[in-house]
This record gives structure tokens, C-alpha cells and sequence, in this order.
């Protein structure tokens, strides 16, 4: 475990450095003409990992990771409500009572983390991931047309690993990259994924104002998608994203 954050958080380090923060989406045709587009979301919580990026170390947050998720989850709950999305918040008090839901929604994450490490962005446009039976069980036990699935990381510099960061060019100057993925509950399709990169993220501002940040992160990662309204059709995604992409396919590989 420790040397999978130690992959990601040198790869996260490295997409930050690089000044390439934007947000991005990539779907299925199907998903931008609407034919696929779900109405009925359940949005399991947010598996959140949160590290404080000091000069010479790191530390994990646990429950600042609890909290940041939970807070990017009611931004996410909002913001597609705003446009029209039917949501049905899966928030871990619901999970721990039901013991079928807990067991549903262990699988299905652990299915998804595993087709994770396999999505390239841009080959989603072909139809070539699948979230397996296990999505499909829980979309079912819910009643949903689909499930969204949230991953969030963050590095929250420190005020010594910025001004490192400033002076000598190297080391993350802190920020987070978020993505959420929707699949279908009929057929265990990734339909549509949305990611975003923020740079700027220090411990003091998390501290200080976690929601502002939470707010900032979701509205930037959900930037482009569409409303629920299967008669809007949506672009294709232009190549600018590339830059987003490219350094967020460097994560997904950790």
C-alpha cells in the first residue's frame, strides 16, 4: 500500500508541476447523444486519500480523507441536481445498517478499482471498459440507472514544501486531481468520465475552508457534464483536454 501512494503521489507531484490543471470528459457516443444518459444516479461515497506534502516527508490524513469525501459528495450531490440528475446519495451511514448494501457496494468498488488501472481516457469513446455483474447487482438492489464512482487525491502542501517548491522548481506545490465515473446499470458500461487536476491546494486553505475547496474541486471536475435531458447532445470533447489526459493516464497507472 504505502508504495502505491508513494506511485501516485510522485505522479500527482509531477502532473502539478507541470502546470497542466483543466478538467476534461470522455464518453461514449451513445452517452453524448443522450441515448445512454442515466436519470437515476446513486453516488456511492467518495474514496477520498489526502496526504499533507511537508519539506522532507508526507503524512496521511485519514480522517481528513473521511471528511474531504464526504464534503466533495454533497458538491457532486448539488451540482447534478442542478442539471437535472435524479441522485441518491449512498453515504457509509446508509452502507453500514444494510448489510446487503455493504456487501454491494464492496464489490462493486473493488470491480471498479480494478478497471480503473486499466481505463485509458481516450478509449472510452470505443465501449471497451466494463464494471462487470457487480455494478449491475448494486444498480439493481438501488433501483438506479446508473452509479457514479468517485475518486479523490489530494496533496495539501505546507507552507516549507511551497516555498521549496518556488525556489528551487521541483516538488509539488500542492493540489488535487478528482475523477467521476458513471456506468450503466444495465449493462455494467463505463458511459461517461469526468477528471479534473487543481493546483494550489495548501494545508492552510483546506484547514481553513474545506467546503470552499471541496466546492471548487467538483465544480471543475463536473464542468462539462451534460445536463439529464436525453434530447441535449453534447460535442466531442475538443483536443485541448490532452494535456488533462495525458498527465492524469500517468495516476491511473499507480
Amino acid at each position: 500500500m504505502a508504495e502505491l501512494r508513494t506511485g501516485w503521489l510522485v505522479a500527482l507531484g509531477l502532473l502539478l508541476a507541470s502546470g497542466s490543471a483543466g478538467a476534461a470528459m470522455r464518453a461514449t457516443d451513445e452517452f453524448r447523444e443522450g441515448t445512454t444518459r442515466p436519470l437515476k444516479v446513486a453516488l456511492l461515497p467518495v474514496h477520498a486519500t489526502v496526504v499533507k506534502a511537508k519539506v522532507i516527508e508526507t503524512e496521511n490524513l485519514v480522517e481528513e480523507s473521511t471528511e474531504l469525501g464526504r464534503l466533495l459528495a454533497a458538491e457532486i450531490d448539488e451540482l447534478m441536481r442542478a442539471g437535472g440528475y435524479q441522485v441518491e446519495v449512498i453515504d457509509a451511514d446508509r452502507v453500514n445498517v444494510d448489510p446487503r448494501l455493504q456487501e454491494y457496494v464492496v464489490d462493486a468498488n473493488r470491480r471498479y478499482d480494478e478497471l480503473l488501472g486499466q481505463v485509458r481516457p481516450n478509449r472510452i469513446k470505443r465501449r471497451l471498459y466494463n464494471a462487470g455483474d457487480e455494478a449491475r447487482v448494486l444498480a439493481d438492489y438501488l433501483g438506479v440507472d446508473a452509479i457514479a464512482f468517485t475518486r479523490l487525491q489530494v496533496v495539501a502542501a505546507t507552507g516549507g514544501r511551497t516555498a521549496v517548491a518556488l525556489l528551487v522548481g521541483i516538488g509539488s506545490m500542492g493540489g488535487a486531481s478528482a475523477n467521476l465515473a458513471l456506468v450503466d446499470g444495465d449493462t455494467g458500461d463505463l458511459e461517461a468520465w469526468f477528471v479534473s487536476t487543481y493546483v494550489g491546494a495548501s494545508a492552510k486553505s483546506i484547514e481553513e475552508n474545506p467546503q470552499g475547496e471541496m466546492a471548487q474541486i467538483a465544480a471543475s471536475m463536473l464542468a462539462k457534464l451534460p445536463g439529464a435531458d436525453p434530447t441535449l447532445r453534447v460535442e466531442e470533447e475538443p483536443e485541448s483536454d490532452e494535456d488533462v489526459l495525458s498527465g492524469v493516464e500517468a495516476l491511473l497507472e499507480q
